[in-house]
């Protein structure tokens, strides 16, 4: 039978729904993550004292794990490590999830390295720890590719259905097809433009309206819709197709959450300021519960950073002064929380006259205001050592968004939707930017920059924060600095 839309209906459902919980409920499906995680790292332990009590000559037995019980104190620290992991998107991916499970064990691992430089001497085992580590590791990854597996063989294709055939479903058909975390196909879109409904959308079909709803999730088995269209714009079709479809099971998201989920990025282009002034206010502010922790950790930080300055600086500075006379630093204004202006201190990179011909400007790819020795400072991050003072003042925190210079603020606000956001929070030394674009020296890439800061602004956690320091190590040490 064909509808007045020249689109075949039907109301028996030819296509089994995709299921990736096994008939779970997604509160169910992370309970069994997390119990898969625990048995892991226990069974991880338990080897880890088998190979020990082999190396060290102890005959192996019920009692002399139980006499070692303390081990397994650590499966709830390995939990925490891997709440990321836990977003159902994330488990689902093979890369997303040894990337997280690679964050859980660095983490660990430098906790237990900076708590054993503390302890009493040999208070604290080093080879056991390495074999929990190791084994436990290894045995997660294994449960965790099992799952994904699962996912992807048993339950077969996932497929997907857009509702809005505009730039921004364009955009999401993109980002499902070069990052899907299973296998996924998008079998239409969904519009209420009659004028579109039959044509062909990057040779994805146009549907039908919003009423086709329910018989296209039946036809074509759908798992997911992902609704481009605003919520607060959305008709009342729409809203109870979309209610009717969600009582089937089928999940409906936002393309913001695809967009996060996918690219660990806020999609600005594709955002209203309703958003802004809902979801993303709340989520930052649920997260200010930490400031008394995140500025313990800033305290901590910086001390060590102000203790590596006290080293560092007679050598560079005598570097910057033989190549371009002083001064050794170099300071300016900066846009903090709220507004605030303060002044940022750096080692100076650039010639001294750098901008006296004219305006500020952007610092570039292969800039020729950049000395020899600031070229290294830049590759190395080096450069940004002395902002640990800031930190110190409480101007800035070890991690957030990097602080811009006001007049940038003020073009990149006329230029670019919710740019002020990023003043939420406390600037940082370091950010979830600065490790995945290090170069921002257009508007576009202020753009892509703000992206990772508002993500980084609604997920942040001491977790979270930890995670960049050690992306930033690894860039320090990599020499991947701008």
């Amino acid at each position: 039978m064909t509808d007045s839309q020249g689109v075949t209906a039907t109301a028996a459902v030819v296509t089994p729904r995709y299921d990736p919980g096994g008939g779970l409920q997604p509160s169910e499906q992370r309970a069994l993550l997390v119990a898969g995680d625990a048995v892991a790292l226990a069974a991880g332990i338990v080897v880890s004292l088998w190979t020990w009590s082999i190396t060290a000559g102890f005959p192996f037995s019920i009692w002399f794990v139980w006499e070692r019980a303390a081990w397994f104190l650590a499966v709830p620290t390995w939990l925490v490590a891997l709440a990321p992991s836990y977003n159902l998107r994330t488990a689902r991916s093979v890369g997303r999830t040894v990337s997280a499970l690679g964050q859980a064990l660095g983490l660990l691992l430098m906790a237990y390295l900076a708590a054993y430089f503390f302890a009493p001497r040999s208070e604290l085992p080093r080879l056991v720890a390495l074999y929990v580590l190791w084994e436990g590791a290894l045995l997660t990854l294994g449960w965790r590719l099992a799952y994904v597996w699962y996912v992807a063989n048993v339950h077969g294709e996932k497929r997907v259905l857009i509702v809005g055939a505009t730039a921004a479903g364009r955009a999401a058909l993109r980002l499902i097809k070069g990052a899907s975390v299973v296998e996924t196909k998008v079998v239409g879109f969904v519009d209420d433009d009659p004028t579109l409904w039959g044509n062909l959308v990057e040779e994805i079909p146009v549907s039908g309206g919003s009423e086709r709803l329910p018989g296209l999730v039946a036809e074509f088995g759908v798992a997911e819709i992902v609704l481009v269209a605003p919520a607060h714009g959305a008709s009342s079709t729409l809203l109870a197709a979309l209610a009717e479809c969600q009582e089937k099971g089928v999940e409906v998201v936002p393309l913001s959450q695809v967009y996060e989920d996918l690219l660990r990025r806020v999609p600005v282009t594709y955002l209203d300021s309703g958003w802004l002034f809902s979801s993303f206010v709340e989520a930052v502010r649920s997260k200010d519960a930490s400031g008394i922790a995140k500025r313990a950790m800033d305290l901590v930080g910086a001390a060590a950073g102000l203790a590596a300055l006290a080293v560092l600086t007679p050598l560079l500075s005598i570097a910057i002064w033989l190549e371009s006379g002083p001064p050794v630093f170099y300071r300016q204004h900066r846009m903090g929380r709220g507004g605030a202006l303060f002044t940022l201190i750096k080692f100076r990179t650039m010639r001294a006259d750098a901008e006296a011909d004219g305006p500020p400007r952007w610092a570039v790819r292969q800039d020729p205001r950049v000395t020899r020795v600031g070229h290294l400072l830049r590759r190395t991050r080096l450069d940004e050592l002395p902002n640990v003072v800031n930190v110190l003042r409480n101007e800035m925190s070890l991690v957030g968004p990097r602080p811009e210079r006001p007049e940038f603020v003020t073009q990149l606000e006329r230029e670019i939707p919710l740019y002020r956001a990023r003043l939420l929070s406390r600037p940082g030394l370091t950010g979830w930017a600065q490790v995945n674009s290090p170069y921002g020296d257009s508007v576009e890439g202020a753009l892509e920059k703000l992206e990772y800061d508002l993500y980084y602004l609604k997920h942040r956690s001491l977790v979270f924060d930890l995670w960049i320091l050690v992306r930033t190590i690894g860039t320090v040490v990599g020499l991947k600095g701008r």
